[in-house]
């Protein structure tokens, strides 16, 4: 049982180590994976402070207790601030750094309490002692103590805070997406929702484990295990972002190509939908898979976001789906005459950047029907 729990603690934060170096080195200035990268090496300080706890090895603990705070308050902000990233321009992002703030305060605060208020002796006390129920008595013992307490009630927060932001985000940008681009998927973060409800609930019972220890020393492994399991949510998200990308552009930056107003709005309107309709039946730009609003705009000589409204009020879609259905019917009119066509072709011959997304799009219609 030590072997397991010592492998768990080891792997804790050597994994995370490694994908922060891998993933660092091949960033290339890819802002999301250089905020992934750290992510995954603060992750390596949070579990390689655990591991000296763990092993009871407290005079190596003690020289980094209070960076262990900080970084274990910056878990989940660093896990929102790789959305962020994603989503963000560059120096938009720069505003969401503040979401550190709390941690480097509070390693601040343990700094002066943990090295000010407590001798060594006291130091190692505490440590042994604070999650066994025992009421200390000393005045010093007990305020650092409350800060734990404190320390505790904050994650809480930050558990309730981030996972509310993490179901919100990949909502609202999915929808930006499918505005924008006719193949989101390698765009598309919906998997943090998937991923936070279970690392929510594993952060949950690390805390409620760690505060109250509902199990004594002999099954200790209880709580390594929870904690092991955070650390390995994040080495999946490490492990995702190699592949995740990011529209080339940002969102703030996408140049509008204006023309005038016209005397009749609603003629105009109709003179758009036409334009739409006649450039996608003639050159076929569907098929395209990296077809995207803006470049259609420049086509047609309009902007952006009023070809998207009259796309919205004259089909009732987004220009992603609207996308979808001129391939829909393309690759239905090719199986006609070459009815033996593969998955793979239809992918490629369509403009369907995966076989997932030709399968969604074909099951969406049929859903419809």
């Amino acid at each position: 049982m030590d072997h397991f729990k010592l492998t768990l603690l080891i792997s804790s934060f050597v994994i995370p180590f490694i994908l922060a170096i891998t993933l660092f080195i091949g960033s290339k200035k890819n802002l999301p994976k250089q905020v992934m990268a750290f992510a995954l090496l603060n992750a390596f300080f949070v579990f390689l402070g655990n591991y000296f706890y763990f092993q009871k090895l407290y005079a190596a603990y003690i020289c980094g207790h209070s960076f262990h705070i900080a970084t274990v308050l910056w878990i989940f902000p660093s896990v929102y601030l790789y959305v962020k990233a994603i989503i963000s321009a560059e120096n938009h992002f720069k505003r969401e750094l503040f979401h550190l703030l709390p941690g480097l305060l509070f390693g601040l605060t343990s700094a002066v309490l943990f090295y000010g208020f407590l001798n060594q002796e006291e130091r190692i006390f505490y440590l042994t002692n604070y999650r066994t129920g025992i009421e200390f008595t000393s005045l010093n013992l007990k305020i650092v103590s409350l800060f734990r307490v404190a320390d505790v009630f904050f994650i809480v927060i930050q558990v309730v805070y981030y996972s509310a932001q993490l179901i919100r985000i990949p909502g609202n940008y999915e929808k930006k997406l499918k505005e924008e681009f006719s193949n989101t998927e390698n765009f598309s973060i919906n998997w943090v929702r998937w991923f936070n409800v279970s690392f929510v609930l594993v952060g949950l019972l690390c805390i409620a484990f760690y505060m109250f220890n509902p199990f004594q020393e002999p099954n200790e492994l209880f709580l390594v295990f929870f904690l092991f399991t955070i650390s390995a949510f994040i080495w999946v998200i490490g492990i995702w972002s190699f592949k995740q990308e990011k529209p080339e552009f940002e969102w703030q930056a996408i140049s509008e190509t204006l023309v005038a107003n016209p005397k009749n709005p609603k003629l105009r309107e109709e003179d758009l939908v036409k334009k739409l309709v006649d450039y996608f039946e003639k050159e076929k730009p569907f098929l395209q898979p990296d077809l995207n609003l803006t470049g259609v705009c420049k086509k047609i000589g309009t902007n952006r976001s009023y070809l998207s409204s009259v796309i919205n009020i004259n089909f009732g879609m987004n220009f992603n789906s609207f996308v979808n259905r001129y391939r829909t019917k393309y690759i239905e009119d090719y199986l006609k005459e070459h009815p033996g066509t593969t998955k793979e072709e239809l992918v490629q011959i369509g403009g369907f950047g995966s076989i997932s997304s030709l399968k969604r799009t074909l099951g969406r219609k049929a859903n419809q029907q």
